[in-house]
């Protein structure tokens, strides 16, 4: 029997320490037993990337090795370390061996025996980063106690990540603490602002706003964010706690008098389109630079707040290449446009009979196998890339059910990106031949049925 990981992993995922099945079981009589696990790493297409190979278990159970006619539970654990990729699912085999001379019955999606999979996982949902901005949408970290109702409004916006996906995520919620740690918004719930997709996205924007009196004290504020996930939220049903399945993040904002500059900076590609999620070091005037990047918004921007006119250093990295260093003399808000070394590679899927191919998956990798995208094409066969300088491996996979038979294409090609460009790539195997399928069978197995019959039908009046 096999469990498999659904949806996919949005991130990547370290499993170290036991990892468990339970499996719920019972036989037709009294019998020794043996037991077998072999877990895999498989991709959307298919390819196994790791196989664990068969592993005999531990057994535990109050029968030990034994199966009986009554339901009984059986913990099959095994040590074991593998670091999972984004994108894949783990699939769990496991084998239970009871003689040729008894029924072997296992019980799943049952409220009395719920056959299981526990693994120790070491990723899991946290926040990221957090940020500030004023009502006019514009990030900050500078309220002042002076403007008028309307506008004494703090949005806070966190990003948080999850491997497993935005189903895993089971609350976010939002304290802020005056000058003197008084929590003057407490245990808030953040509401998420994804888009449709969220239950498989790995990145996730929460917000929660906090209008503030003008009375409120003048100085630094802290926002304290917390993240509870599934673990937590069923530890919490249990033991009345989440901890310690909890994840915390801290950001300070003032609420003050002063007045600086909010450059935007607008990083774009090799098309000029702005490049959403790149990573960008700043070094401020004083010559320090950020240990923790800035990430590029969905229009390609980032901000800096409140901040004095003088030369700013930006270095842009893109999958972990450098492809742009600049410096911008800041003396307004901007916005600020720096292209980088980014280029747009379209990947278009045809088939061998030259129609394009949808919902087909297109990898690009580097020649060390290091996936740097991963997209489905659309309507018309076409994926899209956005890739540093380099030689890639594009491999597009094709999984359908085409006249009742399971059709599995794959073709791949290499490609040195310098500018943007486009490349075609042809499934050879796709569609197959007509004569290949199951159903071109089963039509032709009707219509010689029906002939026979016809033919003997004939035959009949004649000998009458």
């Amino acid at each position: 029997m096999d469990f498999y990981l659904y949806p996919n992993l949005a991130g990547p995922v370290k499993v170290n320490g036991t990892w468990q099945v339970f499996v719920w079981l019972n036989g037709s009589a009294y019998k020794p037993t043996t037991f077998s696990l072999t877990f895999r790493e498989v991709t959307t297409g298919g390819t196994v990337l790791w196989d664990s190979g068969q592993l005999n278990p531990t057994v535990t159970s109050s029968i030990g090795n034994y199966m009986d006619v009554p339901v009984y539970n059986y913990n099959l654990s095994v040590p074991l370390a593998h670091t999972f990729n984004t994108a894949t699912t783990l699939q769990v085999q496991f084998e239970v061996n009871t003689g040729s001379s008894a029924d072997t019955r296992f019980w799943y999606d049952s409220r009395l025996y719920p056959s299981k999979v526990i693994l120790p996982v070491r990723d899991y949902a946290r926040p990221i980063s957090i940020k500030t901005y004023s009502v006019d949408n514009s990030e900050t970290t500078l309220f002042h106690h002076n403007w008028s109702e309307s506008w004494r409004k703090v949005i806070v916006r966190a990003n948080i990540t999850d491997p497993f996906g935005g189903y895993d995520i089971h609350a976010v919620n939002m304290t802020i603490l005056n000058p003197t740690g008084y929590p003057v918004f407490e245990e808030t719930e953040m509401v998420r602002v994804s888009d449709g997709q969220w239950r498989l996205n790995y990145l996730h924007l929460f917000e929660a706003n906090w209008s503030y009196p003008i009375a409120a004290a003048l100085g630094n504020y802290t926002v304290i964010v917390t993240v509870v996930d599934t673990n937590g939220y069923y530890h919490n049903l249990g033991f009345g706690s989440a901890d310690p399945f909890i994840e915390e993040e801290r950001h300070i904002f003032t609420i003050g008098i002063l007045k600086y500059y909010d450059p935007i900076f607008i990083i774009t590609d090799d098309a000029d389109d702005p490049l959403p999620d790149a990573q960008v070091y700043t070094t401020w005037t004083n010559g320090t630079t950020e240990k923790l990047p800035r990430y590029t918004s969905a229009n390609g921007s980032i901000n800096l707040t409140h901040v004095l006119a003088g030369n700013y250093g930006l270095t842009i990295h893109w999958k972990n290449v450098i492809v742009a260093q600049t410096t911008v003399y800041v003396d307004s808000d901007g916005p600020f446009t720096i292209k980088a070394r980014v280029y747009q590679l379209t990947v278009q899927v045809y088939g061998n009979n030259g129609m394009p191919v949808h919902g087909s998956y297109v990898i690009a990798e580097t020649q060390s196998g290091v996936a740097y995208g991963l997209d489905t094409t659309d309507q018309a066969g076409k994926a899209l890339f956005k890739l540093p300088a380099g030689t890639y491996i594009i491999s597009a996979h094709y999984t359908t059910d085409y006249w009742l038979t399971v059709v599995r294409a794959h073709a791949s090609e290499q490609v040195l990106i310098e500018d943007s460009t486009s490349r075609n790539i042809i499934l050879e195997s796709f569609p197959p031949a007509i004569w290949s399928t199951t159903l071109f069978w089963l039509v032709m197995a009707s219509i010689l049925v029906a002939t026979v019959a016809v033919v003997s039908m004939l035959y009949m009046r004649r000998r009458a």
